[in-house]
């Protein structure tokens, strides 16, 4: 893959007039350009309406005079234009632009506006060529560290550590972190890496809307979905390197549906500890709730993924994201032109990002999210059956150190069918709350008492259940027991 800087020269050197690097890194993108020029031996002019076209025109503080300024500049000559995105909303401005871009190519000159995201008018779509700045590859990330470290040469381990951590921010962000981690740890220890991870986590959840997820869960903390377990242990493995040399690519995805409280989103985080991967939280509704740039802030978002690849990236309840904006719903243009630019980055996002979606409603899901290809396997996630009621209750207890030898689980697993693994994890809570409030150690009465007081979401919203069912049959693999799928639609038309 070309860098950057010589992408832009390839594209100058064919005639291209317009180029529109989409990017909040000004100082990165000046640089870019001033390394594309030089293998022109040409001339930079850096423009901004506090300083001019820098160094040619100061003078030029106006867009339409800055354009001009272009044009008489000796060639070849490449001009940055910093904010110019907000001039192209002057239809004169777009106007002028527009009759000099010929002149433009013919003579070897072209302007590069440099903007934090993509203002395109209409009658400029044509002739403009657009370049989303990657974030920093893992070589840059090195550089900037050398430079901080100041010539010292510290471990080779710290160093990855510290590199790793580093995936996922800009050269500036990055460059913050190295010297903030360098001024708590000169030496690059452990310390230095989990300052530099702290900084990733805040930057990432302040300025993309993605959180890094502590996932301590293992696959033995999430009662029942034994086939959805099986088959993350199968994918797992097709990660290691002998799994590209025997032709496997790398995993892409599931998506998990099925009913509130039932542990998808528990599944999203065993996920990633079975994959012994990061877990990214994307939080769509607030990427896309932007009044403006949402596009570019769900591309930078997803563009953070695969710079800190390998990771799960996990996106809850992405109905709610897309809801009403696929064929047919109803939907407006933005949200149909993000459910585009999502679904096309499912089916060819580059690198080891393995996407986990949960959803609750499956009537909301645009049809292009369950297409083959945007994920490995869709697995519908059901009430659990009695032996995962007994496992599920036995893990709440153990959890609050309870030996669940000590109570009568089978009982009460048989007693508490069509409850969620949330209800049952509040059968436990409020039995230790009875118990507490007598003075006593919990007991199977306990409860037995709080089970039969319990309404469960399946006696409110039963027949929804059942049609969730229904659509599963035959679209979705059960993501518990085989065996127990016999058992899911005999109850399901009970």
């Amino acid at each position: 893959m070309s860098s950057p800087a010589a992408e832009i020269a390839e594209l100058w050197s064919a005639g291209t007039p317009l180029l529109y690097l989409v990017t909040g890194e000004e100082d990165r993108a000046v640089a870019l350009c001033r390394e594309a020029a030089g293998t022109f031996d040409a001339s930079v002019g850096v423009w901004s309406s506090g300083r001019g076209l820098e160094p040619v025109a100061p003078s030029a503080r106006t867009p339409l005079a800055a354009l001009e300024a272009v044009l008489q500049a000796p060639a070849p000559f490449l001009a940055v234009m910093l904010d110019f995105h907000e001039a192209l909303g002057d239809p004169r401005v777009v106007r002028r632009l527009r009759d000099a871009l010929p002149r433009l190519a013919a003579e070897g000159r072209c302007l590069a506006v440099v903007a934090p995201r993509l203002v395109l008018p209409a009658g400029l779509a044509g002739d403009v060529a657009v370049l989303r700045l990657p974030l920093p590859s893992d070589d840059a990330l090195g550089a900037l560290l050398d430079a901080a470290v100041d010539g010292r040469a510290p471990p080779a381990a710290a160093r990855h550590r510290v590199l790793v951590a580093a995936r996922g921010l800009t050269e500036s962000q990055a460059r913050r972190a190295f010297l903030r981690a360098l001024r708590a740890d000169p030496a690059l220890g452990p310390t230095a890496a989990l300052l530099v991870q702290d900084e990733k986590k805040r930057i990432l959840a302040r300025d993309l809307g993605v959180e890094l997820v502590e996932s301590p869960e293992s696959a033995d903390d999430l009662g029942g979905l034994e086939s959805l377990k099986e088959w993350m242990a199968e994918r797992a493995l097709a990660f290691a390197p002998d799994a590209r040399r025997y032709g496997l690519p790398a995993p892409r995805g599931v998506l998990l549906v099925g009913v509130q409280g039932c542990g998808k989103s528990l599944a999203a985080k065993v996920a990633a500890r079975m994959l012994d991967m990061p877990l990214l939280r994307l939080d769509l509704p607030r990427v896309m709730g932007a009044a403006e740039g949402a596009e570019e802030n769900l591309a930078r978002a997803l563009a953070a993924a695969e710079a800190i690849a390998p990771v799960a990236l996990w996106v809850d309840e992405i109905e709610k994201a897309f809801a009403g904006s696929g064929p047919g719903l109803g939907g407006d243009a933005r949200a149909a032109r993000l459910l585009g630019s999502f679904s096309t980055w499912l089916q060819e996002r580059a690198g080891a990002v393995f996407a986990v979606a949960t959803a609750n409603d499956v009537s909301r899901l645009p049809p292009e999210l369950l297409r083959r290809g945007r994920f490995d396997e869709l697995f519908f996630v059901d009430l659990p059956d009695a032996a995962a009621r007994r496992t599920i209750l036995a893990l709440h207890l153990k959890k609050r150190e309870r030996d669940p030898a000590a109570f009568d689980l089978t009982a009460l697993a048989e007693s508490s069918d069509h409850f969620s693994g949330a209800e049952l994890e509040q059968v436990v809570v409020g039995a230790l709350h009875r118990a507490f409030a007598q003075g006593r150690e919990v007991e199977t009465a306990d409860l037995r008492r709080v089970a039969q007081d319990l309404v469960p979401l399946f006696r409110t919203y039963e027949e929804e259940i059942k049609a969730l069912r229904e659509w599963a049959r035959g679209r979705a693999r059960p993501a518990g027991r085989e065996g127990a799928v016999v058992d899911l639609f005999r109850r399901a038309g009970a």
